[in-house]
């Protein structure tokens, strides 16, 4: 079988997430919810082949870097891992739960280092509490967040293959 149709497809998916997180780039800041999108492509691609998704991480990660490295970053520690990480865990966990509890607990790890440790306000500003209560906002957040996004994503998911396969 030759490998040229699931390697089209993941370029394709690949230029879907860079370009989806440069929207604000592109355009203005007031899309910056789009940017959320661009861990879509990277979860189809991981849940199809983990071997694609992680190979179309890394290379979305390196082009977003080269047009804005802000982004790059925030697609480094926020979007790409909750892409990343839902589509392999897809692979591995068979509860949704346990799923966004992983994956939700990893995305709170990488914005705690983006709001504290890069000084990136991922929220858009400060959070309210003590320190041990912003990380458990952080956490909920997090959590909530990717059992969320794992719904909406498997729902693309299932729709796209009604229509196309890798």
């Amino acid at each position: 079988m030759s490998t040229s149709k699931p390697l089209a497809y993941a370029g394709i998916l690949v230029l879907l997430a860079v370009l989806l997180q440069l929207v604000p780039v592109i355009l203005t800041e007031a899309f910056i919810l789009v940017t959320m999108l661009s861990a879509l492509p990277i979860y189809i691609l991981a849940r199809t082949n983990i071997n694609y998704g992680i190979l179309g991480f890394l290379t979305a990660v390196i082009l977003i870097s080269l047009f804005n490295t802000h982004e790059g970053v925030i697609f480094l520690l926020a979007n790409g891992p909750v892409g990343l990480g839902l589509g392999i865990c897809s692979h591995y966990v068979k509860k949704d739960t346990n799923t966004a509890v992983i994956i939700g607990s990893i995305l709170a790890v990488t914005l705690i280092i983006l709001n504290y440790g890069i000084g990136i306000p991922v929220f858009g500003g400060p959070i309210p509490g003590s320190i041990v209560f912003q990380v458990i906002i952080l956490w909920v957040f997090s959590v909530l967040y990717s059992r969320i996004y794992l719904y909406a994503a498997d729902y693309i998911h299932k729709t796209l293959g009604r229509f196309c396969s890798i």
